[in-house]
């Protein structure tokens, strides 16, 4: 099986505050990996890396084929539209829009026009259905986590990456809702690296990696609050 992600001695700090060192991580392509670490452990910052939306200070960061060091920020900006799809803890969602104009709103910086039964396939399996036209601020938690997902799966990414998207959610709702992305993505075959600090829901996937174990700045718990 080809690598999805793969990494090879990243460094990374803000200003001289080292965060990451990470000798080697490698993700599958098509895997669904649970990456977990207490809060200020870098797993956010590991994530904008491999968006491209950070860019490494040193080592190796492929994803796909693709080395992130030899992409200038036109091309990393390019790079993160046809490959990644982001799922934030907050959800991004612009609150004026309804359900449909959020997760079109990738197309709106795109030559592309999105195809629009495929875009209703995917709003009936998210359960979405008889919301579309409703401003995001109606929907519950779990709705508007939904809508996320849509906005992240529509241009059919080869890397979705979710940073603690679930924390807002009681840890039935949190099962229900891995279980749909997870199925979705399989479909396309999409690889997913989710972070998280909670381990309750480690079960659900393929493999886990402790970002702690992997990285080689390590952090009080002082540090951490």
């Amino acid at each position: 099986m080809s690598s999805a992600i793969e990494i090879s001695n990243l460094k990374f700090s803000y200003g001289p505050h080292a965060i990451l060192d990470i000798d080697s991580l490698n993700v599958k392509a098509g895997e669904v990996v649970f990456l977990y670490g207490p809060s200020g452990s870098g797993k956010s910052t590991l994530l904008e890396l491999i968006a491209g939306v950070l860019k490494a200070q040193g080592g190796t960061l492929k994803v796909g084929q693709q080395n992130l060091a030899e992409l200038d920020s036109a091309e990393l900006d390019a790079y993160r539209a046809d490959n990644v799809g982001y799922i934030f803890q907050s959800f991004n969602l612009i609150p004026y829009l309804s359900v449909m104009e959020n997760i079109l709103l990738p197309f709106l910086f795109q030559p592309s026009s999105p195809d629009l039964t495929e875009v209703k396939n995917l709003i009936s399996e998210l359960g979405l259905k008889d919301h579309m036209n409703k401003p995001v601020t109606e929907l519950s938690v779990g709705q508007q986590q939904r809508v996320a997902v849509a906005r992240a799966l529509l241009k059919k990414p080869n890397l979705i990456l979710a940073d603690e998207p679930t924390s807002a959610l009681d840890y039935d709702h949190r099962e229900k809702f891995l279980k749909i992305l997870f199925d979705l993505c399989r479909k396309n075959n999409t690889t997913v690296l989710f972070v998280s600090h909670d381990r309750s829901i480690e079960k659900l996937f393929d493999r886990s990696i402790s970002l702690v174990e992997h990285n080689r700045v390590k952090f009080s718990m002082a540090e951490t609050l």
